[in-house]
C-alpha cells in the first residue's frame, strides 16, 4: 500500500475527522539499537507496505544523523526529508538508553512515510504528524508486522493560506526564513532540540518552499543535508561558508 489519502474500502480509517481535517494513511518502520536484541543497529519492526528503498533511506539517515558530542544531553529529535524516489520519510529520534553491549547513547529512529501529495495537502508541515510518532519499543516488537497508520491532519484550502502569519516569539525566526526562501542552509547552535523555533518558522515559510525544505529539529552532524538544522556548538563550527548560514547559541538571547 502506498502512502496517500484514504479511499473509502472495507477498513476505514477510524480517525475521526470533520471538515477542516482530512484523513491520511502512512505506512511506517523503526531502525535502531536497543538493549533486548543483539544486532547492534538494525530495522527492529515495519509495515507490509514499507518499500526496500524506504528502508535503506531509514537506515541510510540514521547512520548520517552523526554521534553526540561528550557532555551533551540526551534529548529527543524529529527530521523530515524527501526521498529521492518515494514519498517523504518523517522520523522521530528517541534516546534508548544503553545498546545490547551496554554502551550509552543507543537511539530509535521511528519513520513515518507519506506519500508526496498527501504531504502537500497537509500544508506541507511535517509538525502536524509529530503525534504518530513512538518512542518505546520491547522485544515484543521484534520482526513485528507494524499496521499501516492512520491520522487526521489540518486539510490545506487552496487560495487561502493554511493559517495566519503569527509574530514570532523567537527573533532568530526572521533571518532562518529569509535564508531558507532564498535556498540557503541554515545551522543552528543550539544546548537543546529546536522544535518550537522550527514550528514557528514553518508557520510562515511559503507553500513553495515548505514543499522542497527538510528540517531536523536535532541532530550531531548535518551530512543529512537538511536545509534547517540544529547541533550543539561543535569545535571549528565558527563560521557560515557560503552555502549555508550559522545561528549562534546566544543569537536570540
Amino acid at each position: 500500500m502506498t502512502a496517500g489519502v484514504v479511499a473509502a474500502g472495507p477498513s476505514p480509517c477510524p480517525c475521526p475527522f470533520g471538515a477542516e481535517s482530512m484523513r491520511v494513511r502512512f505506512e511506517q518502520a523503526v531502525y535502531g539499537s536497543f538493549p533486548f536484541w543483539h544486532r547492534g543497529y538494525g530495522v527492529l519492526a515495519r509495515s507490509s507496505g514499507c518499500r526496500p528503498a524506504w528502508l535503506a533511506a531509514l537506515q541510510a539517515a540514521g547512520q548520517r544523523y552523526g554521534e553526540p558530542p561528550v557532555g551533551t544531553a540526551e534529548a529527543d529529535g524529529f527530521f523530515t526529508m524527501k526521498l529521492a524516489r518515494g514519498p517523504w520519510m518523517i522520523a522521530g529520534v528517541f534516546p534508548q538508553g544503553r545498546d545490547d553491549q551496554d554502551r550509552p547513547g543507543a537511539l530509535a529512529f521511528h519513520a513515518l512515510f507519506v506519500g508526496r501529495w498527501t504531504y502537500a495537502w497537509a500544508g506541507a508541515d511535517p509538525f502536524v504528524f509529530a503525534g504518530a510518532l513512538r518512542r518505546d519499543w520491547s522485544r515484543d516488537d521484534l520482526d513485528a508486522t507494524l499496521p499501516g497508520g492512520c491520522l487526521a491532519v489540518p486539510r490545506l484550502r487552496l487560495g487561502r493560506p493554511t493559517r495566519p502569519t503569527p509574530p514570532h516569539a523567537d527573533e532568530r525566526s526572521a533571518p532562518i526564513i529569509a535564508a531558507l526562501v532564498q535556498g540557503r542552509q541554515v545551522v543552528v547552535q543550539s544546548p537543546e532540540p529546536i522544535d518550537e523555533l522550527a514550528r514557528d518558522v514553518w508557520r510562515t515559510l511559503p507553500m513553495r518552499v515548505r514543499l522542497r525544505a527538510t528540517v531536523a529539529t536535532w541532530a550531531f552532524d548535518n551530512a543529512n543535508r537538511f536545509d534547517l538544522v540544529a547541533l550543539p556548538k561543535l569545535a571549528g563550527l565558527t563560521r557560515a561558508s557560503s552555502d549555508w548560514i550559522l545561528i549562534p547559541e546566544d543569537a536570540g538571547s
